[in-house]
């Protein structure tokens, strides 16, 4: 990916002619993209986020020949923020297969800032230890057929459940490092009367051979082909603070594919708390090895159908 990055003057007359996308590195060797213009428009508009600087309608003349481009630019030369601006790049820019007005750029940069707004904590175990599950079941559904799985993964860091299928069916990731299968609940979160909500419990061992946080990451952006989620992904990389020079924890994966479990939440032992007044925010520990789990290829082929059905 990164060695499509030129110098301008590397670039071919031929590909400022035919592509609508040319990626480069301006002079102090940070990563920029040239996107076509729709119209042969020469009022710059020019301006600057935190972490990226665009000048939209900008001409460019090469061999005496005018051409006509937006141009965004990585205004940091640190390894997080180029990482980012190449996710953008990837899964982004370059599936772009038609010229793009000054507004359409405009609206794309507001969501682009998001990217890469959060600071990273990179010392947050318990942040990457729930990430890594998460990513983890949506391989493994992904891989046993459920192609669309990744579109149900939370949008933002707030959702009370990890995966909304429908309106009426939810999902909630729970990994741990332990032995046991024991997992912290919020009752009010998996037990529920007005949706239907599955646990998924992984034992996640750790392993400097095993599979990376930020190589889970690369998979999982692999099959992605929505812009928002593609995005919202990049997004929680930054958050999660994984590069490929600082690659997050590492685990067994086949292993935590062997230990991969599911419930559904209404089997699991928990209070009974119906009737009492006063009481708010309650939480505790939940041995899901108590419970009878469901067969998981049956629960995936369920989910798929729902989706599908929508």
């Amino acid at each position: 990916m990164k060695n499509e990055f030129k110098y301008v003057s590397d670039i071919s007359n031929e590909t400022f002619e035919t592509n609508v996308v040319l990626p480069f590195l301006n002079e102090e060797g940070r990563p920029c993209i040239l996107i076509k213009n729709s119209k042969n428009k020469e009022n710059i508009v020019e301006g600057s986020t935190d972490n990226l600087e665009y000048h939209l309608n900008s001409l460019f003349i090469k061999d005496e020949k005018r051409y006509y481009f937006h141009m965004i630019s990585c205004l940091k030369s640190d390894g997080y923020s180029k990482e980012q601006f190449n996710i953008a790049y990837e899964y982004l820019f370059k599936t772009m297969d038609s010229p793009k007005s000054d507004t359409e750029i405009g609206s794309l940069i507001n969501s682009l800032e998001q990217l890469f707004k959060v600071t990273p904590e990179k010392d947050n175990f318990k942040l990457l230890l729930g990430v890594y599950g998460e990513l983890l079941f949506v391989l493994f559904a992904h891989n046993c057929g459920c192609n669309e799985i990744l579109t149900k993964y939370h949008p933002n860091f707030f959702s009370k459940h990890d995966f909304e299928i429908d309106r009426y069916n939810r999902i909630e990731v729970k990994s741990t490092v332990d032995s046991k299968r024991i997992h912290h609940f919020s009752h009010d979160q998996i037990f529920r009367e007005d949706v239907n909500v599955y646990v998924v419990s992984i034992i996640l061992e750790e392993s400097s051979e095993g599979v990376s946080l930020n190589e889970l990451f690369e998979k999982v952006l692999e099959f992605s082909f929505d812009p928002k989620t593609t995005l919202w992904l990049g997004q929680l990389k930054g958050f999660c603070g994984v590069s490929k020079e600082n690659p997050g924890p590492s685990f067994s994966y086949e292993k935590a594919l062997q230990d991969l479990k599911i419930f559904n939440a209404t089997d699991l032992p928990h209070l009974k708390l119906e009737g009492i007044n006063g009481i708010t925010n309650v939480s505790y520990n939940v041995d899901c090895s108590m419970s009878d789990n469901l067969d998981t290829a049956v629960f995936i082929n369920k989910i798929n159908k729902i989706i599908e059905n929508k």
